[in-house]
């Protein structure tokens, strides 16, 4: 069960929820990560799958983006090992003319050896006030704030990337608690993958314990799509994989 946890924690930094996933994860991301429209007016969707091992378990990690209807997408988050699996979906909303994801449904579903957990979310943009279903309960927050929930922000971070920014800050919120996450580019690096070796961006989460470094790289020429995460943690370093790719239903073969 840490094992998973510890995938889940990785993600949920940079997912990219990258993200990754899934960020970080992969943040993402669950991150998810992959590329935008040029014209920044519509994201393009994407399916990616990372691979891992940790303590022995191997771990497979997919993220995906698919469009609801108008400007309206679900961005999906999904790790699975023996050990049990988790599961992430937002609902999104993206702004053009402001260029914000704007999360307004958000559940995480985690199953595994000996214990489960569930938490569901809704944003409401109009009286700024976020539900959290699971406990029914009900807060506010400001009507500046650009709030994020814990995968809905890989997006955002991906298209600070592209807009080439090089310092991150994102509220998160867990239908608790908010809490900021911060970033920063610290250089780029040519990665072997099992895709060809890339060019890289790489950003690091700043504001984690002394005990903790998170890393995430991202691909330059395919518009910041998440390649590489890896957590640092207590001595030991967990790393995951891209190694499947496809944007707008076509296939990343080869970098």
């Amino acid at each position: 069960m840490e094992t998973q946890l510890n995938i889940s924690k990785s993600f949920t930094y940079f997912r990219c929820r990258a993200f990754f996933i899934a960020s970080f994860g992969l943040a993402i991301a669950i991150l998810g990560f992959a590329t935008t429209a040029q014209a920044g007016n519509k994201l393009s969707l994407f399916e990616n799958t990372y691979t891992a091992k940790l303590l022995g378990f191997s771990v497979m990690v997919t993220s995906r983006l698919t469009a609801l209807n108008d400007d309206n997408y679900q961005l999906q988050f999904r790790a699975d090992s023996v050990l049990g699996n988790v599961t992430e979906v937002s609902d999104i909303r993206w702004n053009a003319v402001e260029q914000r994801v704007m999360p307004f449904h958000y559940t995480y579903k985690r199953a595994s050896v000996g214990k489960n957990k569930d938490e569901e979310l809704s944003f409401n943009w109009t009286t700024h006030t976020i539900n959290n279903l699971t406990n029914n309960k009900s807060f506010s927050f400001d009507s500046n704030a650009k709030i994020q929930d814990h995968l809905s922000y890989q997006l955002q971070m991906r298209e600070d990337l592209i807009a080439g920014k090089n310092s991150f800050e994102y509220t998160i919120t867990n239908g608790r608690k908010f809490k900021k996450y911060r970033f920063e580019v610290v250089g780029d690096e040519t990665l072997s993958t099992p895709l060809g070796d890339v060019k890289t961006v790489k950003v690091k989460r700043t504001n984690t314990s002394d005990d903790t470094v998170i890393h995430a790289w991202f691909a330059k020429s395919f518009q910041y799509l998440l390649v590489q995460l890896q957590q640092e943690e207590n001595g030991s370093a967990y790393t995951i994989y891209l190694s499947k790719a496809a944007i707008n239903g076509k296939a990343i073969e080869h970098f």
